[in-house]
């Protein structure tokens, strides 16, 4: 195993202390964080893991498959330090700590605005150049991406008023049959390595990461989203957001995130500002496709 780089947010920001907690079985963990939380019987940061969810949830209320050597687990943590400029890149700031970890393993892997971890691949001429930016590996003749990881962030409310983040994050370590059919082809750290990864240590790692790119969001948005724009695969790209229904909205090339984490795609007809919403790279991906897209 890699070690982790000294740039990576455990390193750059010290991390409050930060509980761990593993069950076999749960139906979900960021749900029983949220019930734990809504009954105030949670104050201080903790992850909690699985082996097995079997009510997993996805971004905009997809179903998470639930996929044998996976790492699943969520991380709760007080925000009420995060309010107004803060408070929307939780998610962004949440997904660079993840890139952090996951990074020190598959160093070619980038991040998927808004919040997924991707493993990119080049034509074998490219490997071993070193692209500074996600934005040049993305106008580089990159052939291959494959989702790594989702990320789904959630704010709840204890007894008191306070709110409480919750990061559910689904990591595919140790798997090696992974669902087919999927709009975003999924791979994961095994098949990309030909080895497999220690699951403990990842998940120690990877909410360190988290809860340390957090602990530099409250000293310095400007540098969480800086940093987050620059790992951006997403940024430079020919893109098409599309809604829950699977209408198109948008089409046009991937410009920047603003302040606010929304992506700003340049249309014929001018910008368009992206705030919730699937972006495929494939720009004339057919809507119905979409039907089938469960697992981001």
């Amino acid at each position: 195993m890699k070690p982790m780089n000294s740039n990576n947010g455990v390193q750059k920001a010290h991390s409050p202390e930060l509980g761990f907690e593993h069950r076999h079985e749960l139906d979900s963990t960021n749900a029983e964080l949220a019930r734990r939380i809504s009954a105030g019987k949670l104050a201080s940061p903790l992850c909690l893991s699985a082996d097995i969810q079997t009510r997993g949830r996805g971004r905009r209320g997809r179903v998470w498959l639930n996929t044998e050597g996976a790492l699943m687990m969520s991380i709760c943590f007080p925000a009420a330090w995060a309010s107004g400029e803060e408070l929307p890149l939780i998610s962004p700031a949440a997904a660079l700590g993840v890139h952090d970890a996951v990074s020190a393993y598959l160093p070619r892997c980038a991040i998927k605005w808004p919040n997924d971890i991707v493993s990119v691949s080049a034509p074998a001429a490219l490997h071993g150049g070193a692209l500074e930016t996600a934005q040049e590996r993305a106008s580089s003749a990159y052939s291959e991406v494959k989702k790594l990881c989702g990320i789904l962030c959630e704010l709840v409310a204890a007894p008191t008023g306070e709110a409480f983040a919750v990061i559910g994050i689904g990591i595919n370590a140790n798997c090696t049959a992974l669902p087919s059919g999927l709009l975003q082809p999924a791979t994961s750290l095994e098949l990309e390595l030909g080895r497999r990864v220690d699951i403990e240590e990842l998940k120690r790692q990877t909410a360190l990461a988290v809860m340390g790119r957090l602990e530099e969001l409250k000293m310095c948005p400007e540098a969480v989203l800086s940093e987050y724009s620059r790992r951006c695969f997403t940024l430079g790209k020919s893109v098409a957001a599309f809604a829950l229904s699977g209408e198109k909205t948008a089409e046009g090339t991937a410009k920047r995130i603003e302040s606010d984490g929304r992506l700003v795609i340049e249309t014929p007809r001018g910008e368009v500002f992206v705030s919730a919403a699937d972006v495929s790279v494939r720009a004339n991906e057919p809507s119905e496709k979409r039907e089938k897209h469960n697992n981001e």
